[in-house]
């Protein structure tokens, strides 16, 4: 198949962005579905390389290669072992981390969680989708697989025109019991691959959680909201923590937030299965105050049009953070909007600060852990964002 841009429409692929949208597209030649390998050529007949064609998707083409190269299992091989060669070049980067990262490794649409021999995949592209199967065989026969699952129940695909779907790909463990213990830095963590959120488990945050232990100290009172399964909970119990409160709307996330802490054998968690907001409003009417308090709420908006919205909802999740905590304590603040600029998300803060007559200084900046690579060029690879705040009156 073959695209042909319109006029000048080239400059953000030769920037190193991946993708074209359908409106830069001047015609197509020789389509015959969604999903296929097209080459990408100038308004003058510049070839510019090869990439996934959907005539359904705003996002109608998706760059892989600038090279005239096949586009298959081979091609799938090298890509993941420089993905994967990436990560092996961080010290202690263990046998769990995310092996690919989409757009940011170059394999647009792809997303693949290695758990030791286990993998979870995300496929988010049709021309992905098309690959289904060479992604097993590769994982199966150069990164020794004993078992793979999709779990591809994203809103995402449905404007690629793909079903929702989730379940096991390949299974040689010899085990009904999906659920396995990992180590993480320290922490001992109950992973469920199948009924878990996400690819199974948050790995973006992995490094932001253990920086806490940094500031967290012996004695203090912590509270950990939009939860999850515990991670900044029990690297706060281990920090020295005396007093913490955790809470998540999940019940399914917090009854593995309790295996966890009863996995390293913490006793000063008080897991709650609760509205995150609800809890912040009793506590004013309390006089418990705290050290530490971490907001990771899920993304608030998934779209430029309701980022009105979401900035009025971290504002007043920030705000009542703020009151709730002693003098002189931490906030650790995150979006994980790509919607919600830095710019927009310091501006809420500040706003939030004099709503709630605090001074607030910026301790650390912090993106996504190690395994999780931004493209400089493509700003929407770069979602995470999180402030630790130190809070004065």
């Amino acid at each position: 198949m073959k695209i042909t841009l319109k006029k000048n429409e080239e400059r953000r692929i030769l920037s190193g962005h991946q993708w074209i949208f359908s409106n830069e597209i001047e015609k197509t030649e020789d389509f015959e579905i969604n999903g296929q390998i097209a080459e990408l050529f100038t308004s003058s007949g510049k070839f510019l390389g090869r990439g996934f064609y959907n005539r359904n998707s705003l996002i109608a083409y998706r760059h892989l290669t600038d090279k005239d190269e096949e586009i298959g299992k081979s091609f799938l091989f090298r890509r993941l072992s420089m993905a994967n060669a990436l990560r092996r070049k961080k010290n202690n980067c263990g046998e769990v981390y995310r092996l690919c990262n989409s757009e940011s490794d170059l394999l647009p649409g792809l997303i693949i969680d290695k758990f030791y021999d286990r993998y979870s995949i995300q496929i988010f592209s049709a021309g992905m989708e098309l690959l289904k199967n060479e992604i097993k065989e590769v994982l199966m026969e150069n990164f020794k697989a004993e078992f793979i699952i999709e779990k591809n129940d994203n809103d995402t695909r449905t404007l690629e025109g793909l079903e929702k779907r989730e379940g096991i790909l390949h299974d040689s463990t010899d085990s009904d019991e999906k659920e396995f213990m990992a180590e993480l830095d320290g922490i001992k963590i109950m992973i469920d691959l199948v009924n878990g959120q996400k690819s199974g488990y948050y790995l973006d945050q992995q490094e932001n959680r253990v920086l806490i232990r940094k500031y967290i100290k012996e004695g203090d009172k912590v509270l950990d909201l939009f939860c999850n399964e515990g991670g900044f909970s029990l690297n706060a119990s281990l920090a020295g923590a005396t007093e913490i409160t955790a809470a998540d709307s999940s019940g399914h996330s917090i009854k593995i937030a309790v295996r966890n802490s009863e996995l390293n054998g913490f006793k000063n968690i008080k897991f709650l299965e609760t509205d995150a907001f609800d809890l912040m409003n009793e506590y004013f009417q309390m006089p418990d105050r705290f050290d530490f308090i971490i907001l990771d709420p899920p993304s608030f908006t998934k779209s430029r049009k309701n980022v009105f919205t979401a900035l009025k909802g971290y504002t007043e999740l920030n705000y009542k953070a703020m009151k709730l905590l002693k003098p002189n304590s931490f906030l650790f603040t995150f979006s994980c909007s790509y919607h919600i600029s830095e710019k927009a998300f310091e501006d809420m803060l500040i706003q939030s600060a004099q709503k709630a007559d605090r001074k607030i200084q910026i301790v650390e900046f912090r993106n996504s852990s190690f395994d999780h690579p931004v493209l400089p060029q493509m700003g929407e690879t770069k979602y995470l964002k999180g402030y630790l705040l130190r809070v004065t009156v």
